[in-house]
């Protein structure tokens, strides 16, 4: 096993809880349905929180190739997973299955936190890139990353429901955008 499997062994079971967590909480979502109040504003988030999940994982591939790793090669990589991981669980309430429950209530007071730790996992994400490849330049993933950083800095320092209706389009579309990485062949066959 080569120090990249290794790290992707230990950043797809970090990955792996995230998407545990999610695929949890939307089950119990559906499952309490008559006692929430779902709020598609929260749900809308669930959906893109997935995506990010999944594709900052198929990104790492790119970095399969790369001769030798650090310490700190590593941990700015795992970061992306953990903090995705924290927003995941950030995303659902904690209670049993009996609470009758409010999703825009438990969206809004966790907002500034949820798009907090994206933001930091894109910078990870964009700072990882940099030290491993020693590429300063941007390209288009880094230009898909900084226009999620902007949609995200109003919704961290504003609670306004509109803000943030807006700012849930416009991830859906960036989400829409990002499944194209999905469906390409890995290993970025040219």
């Amino acid at each position: 096993m080569g120090v990249f499997d290794f790290i992707l062994a230990l950043y797809s079971i970090i990955a792996g809880l995230a998407i545990s967590v999610l695929v949890k909480g939307i089950a119990r979502m559906i499952k309490g349905r008559d006692r929430l109040r779902l709020y598609w504003v929260h749900t809308v988030w669930l959906i893109f929180l997935f995506v990010v999940n999944v594709v900052s994982w198929f990104a790492l591939w790119d970095l399969r190739d790369h001769p030798s790793w650090t310490a700190l090669e590593a941990l700015l990589l795992l970061l992306i997973p953990i903090l995705l991981n924290a927003a995941s669980y950030l995303s659902f309430p904690e209670g049993g299955d009996d609470n009758e429950f409010n999703f825009r209530a438990h969206y809004f007071h966790q907002a500034q936190w949820l798009q907090g730790l994206l933001l930091l996992a894109l910078l990870s994400s964009s700072t990882a890139v940099r030290v491993i490849d020693g590429r300063w330049d941007i390209i288009a993933e880094d230009m898909l990353r900084i226009v999620i950083m902007l949609i995200l800095l109003p919704g961290i320092v504003s609670r306004r429901p509109g803000l943030h209706t807006v700012q849930m389009i416009f991830l859906l579309l960036v989400a829409l955008l990002a499944l194209q990485r999905i469906v390409a062949p890995i290993g970025g066959a040219a």
